[in-house]
Formats: structure tokens, sequence, C-alpha cells
């Protein structure tokens, strides 16, 4: 079952490329200029669509990662701190509505641009939602590795 888990632990390491592709995609429309850009509107909405969709992707194989190790440092400094974490999980909270819900109105308006930046903002919100397993993860991992150390201190 281990090895079954390190499978998981190697595919988060996808999310890289797709992080790659949506910072490319979210630069490309300022290469066309702004003239373009004001006379083609959808060519942002699509553009961003798509970035939304690589940044969803992205936050989906991030969610794959071994939730109880830490890489950076200042990770192990919000995670550590239980007002930190709870902060930040009520931050992706937020937002994972704040991207629902319009992904959500976009599907029901009317055809129009908005309807596919929908798409995109859906796909975020469902990457958003694996992601805050993750960090809820995380959370518990490292308030469980403080109690140990606490405990041994106090030993």
């Amino acid at each position: 079952m281990k090895n079954f888990k390190q499978v998981f632990h190697a595919l988060s390491y996808l999310q890289y490329p797709f992080l790659l592709i949506g910072l490319f995609l979210l630069f490309k429309p300022f290469f066309r200029g702004f003239d373009y850009l004001f006379s083609n509107p959808e060519f942002l909405f699509k553009t961003y669509s798509n970035v939304l969709i690589f940044f969803g992707l992205t936050l989906s194989f991030a969610s794959l990662q071994d939730s109880g190790k830490t890489s950076l440092r200042y990770e192990k400094r919000i995670w550590q701190n239980p007002k930190r974490a709870k902060v930040l999980i009520i931050v992706t909270i937020f937002t994972i509505v704040i991207f629902f819900f319009a992904g959500i109105f976009g599907f029901i308006m009317k055809e129009n641009i908005f309807k596919e930046f929908s798409y995109g903002s859906l796909i975020l919100a469902i990457g958003l939602l694996g992601y805050l397993k993750l960090q809820i993860e995380m959370y518990e991992n490292h308030k469980k590795s403080n109690l140990k150390k606490s405990n041994k201190e106090s030993s």
C-alpha cells in the first residue's frame, strides 16, 4: 500500500508543468498588445479561462503530494501556528465559494463571454477543493508533531 501512495506522490510533480503552462497563458495576451485586447475581449476571456483550467489542474495534482512533509520553511511556520493555518484555510474556503458561484453564474447566463470563463472557474474551484483537503491534512499532521515535541520536552 505504501508503494501505491508513492505513485500518487510522484504524480504530484505534474503540478509544475501545468503551473508553467498556466503562467505562460497568463501573460500571453499582453504579447498581442492592448489595442488587440480592447478590440477582441473574447480572446482575453478564452485565454484566462484556460489559465484557470491549468491552475485548477495544478492544484489538483498538488493535492496528491505527501501531507506529512513540508518543503518550504514558510509552510512550516504557517502550519505550526494554528491562527495562521486557520486563516489560510478560511481564505481558501472563501476563494472556493467565489470561483464556484462565478462558474455557476456563468452557466446560468445566456450565451456570452462569461459562459466560456465559467468552465475555468469551476475547474479551479474543484482544484481548490482538493487543495483544501491537503491543507487540512497538513494542519492536522503538524498539530500532531507539535504535540509530540511538547510531550518530549515536558518529560
